[in-house]
C-alpha cells in the first residue's frame, strides 16, 4: 500500500510537472512574441517619424522658392532628428528583411542629407537649383516609398506575431486546463481505488472489533491483498486467537479462585475436623481434575503421620495403610526445601515407596500444612488426569493449604471453646445460685422473725390446749394452729421456691403477680426499716419469661432499695404499657443514690458498695437475666435523692439464651 500511494502521487506530479513545463513553454514563447510586437511597434513610431520628418522637409523644399532663412534651419533639425531615429532603427532586432529596408532607408537619409545641403548652399544659377531641388525631392520620395515598404512587411510581421502570440496563449490555456482535468480525474480515480483498497480492510477489521466487543473472541478476518493491511489484519487475527487462549485461561483460573474462594470461606463455618477433611479433598478434586487427595497429619502419639478420613478416591481401608513415621515424613519435607514436592512421570522417586506403588500413583504432589512455622501434615494429592501438576497448581494448592492450616487451629480452638462455654455456664449457674442465696440471706433475720410469729402463736395455743376442757375452746385454738401453721408453710415455700436451682423455663407470666409475690416476700424487712410502698400496676398483657429469675431480679433491686433507705424512705412501683411490644418496670427509691463516679460500675461482676455485707453479683446476674430475656436495665440516679430502675421486657421472647 505505501509503494502504491508513493507511486500515484509520483505519477500525479509528473503529469503535473509535464503540464507546467509545456505551459511554462508557451508562456516563454508569448512572451518572446511580445518582446517582437514590441519592438516592431517601435519601428511603426520610428517610421512615423521619418515620414513626418521627410515630409516635413518636402514640403518645405517646394514652398521655399529662393529664400531659405528659418526653414532651412528647420529641414536641419528634421534631417538630424530622421538621423536619430533611423540610427535608432538600424539598433533594435529585426528579421533580416527589415534591417535591409531599414539600411536603404539610412543610405537614402544619407543621400537625401547631401542633397539637402548642397541645395542648400549651392550658388548656382536657378536651373541648377531646381535641379537640385528635384534631386532632393526624388530622394525624399523615395524614402517614403520605402517606409511605406517597411511599413508594410512590418505591420505583416506584427500581425502574424499577434496571431502566433494569441495562439500560444491559447495553447498555454488549453494545455493548462488539460493538465489540471487530468490531475483531478486521475487523482479522483487513484483516491477512490486506494480508498477502496483501505477501507475494505478497515471493514474487516471493524467488524472484527465489533465481534471481539460482542464477547466473540477468536474471531479473524479473511483479506486477499498483499499489503501492509495483509499483515496487519494476520497481526489481528493472531491477536485474537491469544486474547481467546488468554481468555479461556482467565477464565479457568477464575474458576480455580472462585473454588478457592468457596472452600476457604467453608472453612469459617466449620467446626468439625472431619467436615475440614471432605471439603478440603472433595474442593481439590473440583479445582483439578484428579483420582486421590486426602489430608494426612501428625497422629495423637505424634509417632506417625497417617492419612485423614474422608478422602477423594481412597476408602477407609486404603487410609488404613497410609502410616509414615514421623522422622521419614519430615525427612521428605527438608529434602523438598519446605517447598510443594511435585512429581510427574517419575514413579522411582514417590515419597512413599511402596504405599505408593500400591495405590497405582502416576503423578503426585505434596503441599505441606505448617502452623507457626511447624509442620502439622501434608495436603496428598496424586494422579492428575490432564497432563502434569503445574506451577499453577502448586500456587492454588499452596494457598489452600495456608487456609487448611487455619480452619483445623480454629475447629481446635473450637473445641477448648465448647468445653470452656460448658465450664464458664456451669459457673454462671453457681453465681446466680449464689447471688440468689446471698439475696435469701439478707432476708434470713428478718424471715426468720416472720416465721417465728406464727410459731410462737401455734407454742401458745399449744400449751392452752393442753389445759383447755372445754372441746369448742380447744377447736378455736386448734383452727389458730392451723392458720399459722399454714402462714409458715407458705412462707417456706416461697423462700424454697425462689432458692430452687432450675434452668431458664419460659412460659406465659402476669408480670404485675410476680412484682405482688416478690413486695410479699420482702414486707417485713421493708416494714421493718420504715419504707411506705406505692404500687401502680397497669393494664399489661401476658408475657413470655421465667418467673422464677425475674423474682431474683426485682428482689435484687428492692434489697437494693432497702438499704439504701435504713432510715426510712419510700418505695415506688410502676407497671406500665407504653408501646404495643415491650412493658416496663419502675422500681423507685428515696435512698442516697448513687455517686456518678461508680454509676457505671454496677452491673461489674463482684463491685458493691455493702463492703462485707454484699457479694457483688446482684445486679450483674440480674442484667444478664434481663439480656437472657431480649431486655434492657437502665438506671438513673441522683445523690441524696433515690434511685430510679427502669426494666423494659418484650412481650414474645423468640430465642431464649
Amino acid at each position: 500500500m505505501k509503494k502504491k500511494i508513493i507511486l500515484s502521487l509520483f505519477f500525479l506530479f509528473l503529469l503535473f510537472t509535464m503540464g507546467a513545463v509545456m505551459t511554462m513553454f508557451y508562456i516563454l514563447r508569448v512572451t518572446t512574441r511580445l518582446d517582437t510586437l514590441i519592438t516592431l511597434h517601435q519601428v511603426e513610431i520610428l517610421r512615423q517619424d521619418l515620414v513626418i520628418n521627410v515630409q516635413t522637409v518636402q514640403s518645405h523644399l517646394y514652398t521655399l522658392g529662393t529664400s531659405f532663412g528659418k526653414e532651412l534651419d528647420v529641414i536641419v533639425e528634421n534631417v538630424a532628428t530622421l538621423d536619430n531615429a533611423v540610427q535608432k532603427c538600424s539598433g533594435c532586432h529585426h528579421s533580416p528583411e527589415i534591417t535591409s529596408k531599414i539600411k536603404i532607408i539610412q543610405d537614402l537619409t544619407e543621400q537625401y542629407k547631401e542633397a539637402l545641403s548642397t541645395f542648400i548652399t549651392t550658388t548656382a544659377g536657378r536651373e541648377r537649383v531646381e535641379r537640385l531641388q528635384i534631386v532632393a525631392a526624388n530622394i525624399g520620395s523615395m524614402i517614403l516609398t520605402k517606409t511605406q515598404e517597411m511599413a508594410f512587411i512590418a505591420n505583416q510581421r506584427l500581425n502574424d506575431k499577434t496571431i502566433a502570440a494569441i495562439k500560444d496563449v491559447s495553447s498555454s490555456r488549453i494545455i493548462l486546463i488539460v493538465t489540471l482535468l487530468l490531475c483531478f480525474f486521475i487523482a479522483l480515480a487513484i483516491a477512490a481505488s486506494l480508498t477502496r483498497e483501505v477501507t475494505e480492510p478497515v471493514s474487516e477489521l471493524l467488524k472484527a472489533t465489533r465481534k471481539i466487543k460482542t464477547g466473540e473472541l477468536g474471531y479473524t478476518t479473511s483479506y486477499a491483498g498483499k499489503d501492509e493491511f495483509k499483515e496487519l489484519l494476520e497481526s489481528f487475527n493472531d491477536m485474537s486467537i491469544t486474547l481467546n487462549e488468554n481468555n479461556k485461561k482467565i477464565i479457568q483460573h477464575l474458576v480455580r479462585l472462585s473454588g478457592l474462594y468457596r472452600i476457604t470461606l467453608s472453612f469459617h463455618a466449620i467446626t468439625n475436623v472431619e467436615d475440614i477433611y471432605k471439603e478440603v479433598s472433595y474442593g481439590i478434586a473440583e479445582l483439578v481434575e484428579i483420582e486421590q487427595c486426602g489430608v494426612i497429619l501428625l497422629d495423637k502419639d505424634k509417632e506417625f503421620f497417617t492419612h485423614r478420613f474422608p478422602a477423594f478416591g481412597l476408602n477407609q481401608e486404603q487410609i488404613a495403610n497410609i502410616r509414615i513415621p514421623k522422622e521419614n515424613f519430615i525427612d521428605i519435607y527438608r529434602s523438598s526445601n519446605r517447598r510443594p514436592l511435585t512429581l510427574n512421570d517419575n514413579a522411582s522417586a514417590l515419597p512413599f515407596g511402596e504405599i505408593d506403588k500400591n495405590l497405582d500413583v502416576k503423578n503426585l504432589i505434596l503441599i505441606w500444612i505448617r502452623q507457626k512455622g511447624e509442620l502439622l501434615g501434608a495436603i496428598r494429592v496424586a494422579n492428575k488426569k490432564s497432563g502434569d501438576f503445574s506451577e499453577e497448581d502448586s500456587r492454588i494448592l499452596g494457598i489452600l493449604a495456608n487456609n487448611v492450616s487455619v480452619a483445623l487451629e480454629n475447629a481446635k480452638l473450637y473445641e477448648n471453646l465448647k468445653k470452656q462455654m460448658a465450664e464458664l455456664k456451669e459457673t454462671q449457674e453457681e453465681l446466680v445460685q449464689a447471688a440468689k442465696l446471698a439475696a435469701i440471706g439478707e432476708l434470713a433475720s428478718n424471715i426468720a422473725h416472720e416465721i417465728n410469729n406464727p410459731l410462737t402463736s401455734i407454742l401458745g395455743y399449744s400449751e392452752l390446749i393442753k389445759e383447755e376442757t372445754d372441746i369448742n375452746n380447744i377447736m378455736r385454738d386448734i383452727e389458730v394452729i392451723e392458720k399459722e401453721s399454714l402462714r409458715a408453710r407458705d412462707i417456706v415455700h416461697q423462700l424454697l421456691e425462689f432458692s430452687r436451682k432450675r434452668p431458664l423455663e419460659i412460659k406465659e407470666i402476669q408480670i404485675n403477680d410476680i412484682m405482688s409475690e416478690v413486695l410479699a416476700l420482702a414486707a417485713v424487712p421493708l416494714k421493718d426499716s420504715n419504707i411506705k410502698i406505692s404500687k401502680l400496676y397497669g393494664d399489661i398483657p401476658l408475657i413470655e419469661g421465667d418467673a422464677n429469675q425475674l423474682k431474683q431480679v426485682f428482689l435484687n433491686i428492692i434489697n437494693n432499695a432497702i438499704f439504701a433507705m435504713q432510715g426510712g424512705g419510700s418505695l415506688g412501683v410502676t407497671t406500665a404499657m407504653t408501646d404495643k411490644d415491650s412493658v416496663h418496670i419502675e422500681i423507685r427509691d428515696t435512698g442516697k443514690g448513687i455517686p456518678k463516679e461508680i454509676l457505671q460500675r454496677i452491673f461489674e461482676p463482684f463491685f458493691t458498695t455493702k463492703q462485707e455485707k454484699g457479694t457483688g453479683l446482684g445486679l450483674s446476674v440480674s442484667y444478664k437475666i434481663i439480656q437472657s430475656h431480649n431486655g434492657r436495665i437502665d438506671v438513673e440516679s441522683e445523690e441524696d435523692r433515690g434511685t430510679k430502675f427502669t426494666i423494659v421486657l418484650p412481650v414474645s421472647v423468640k430465642q431464649p439464651f
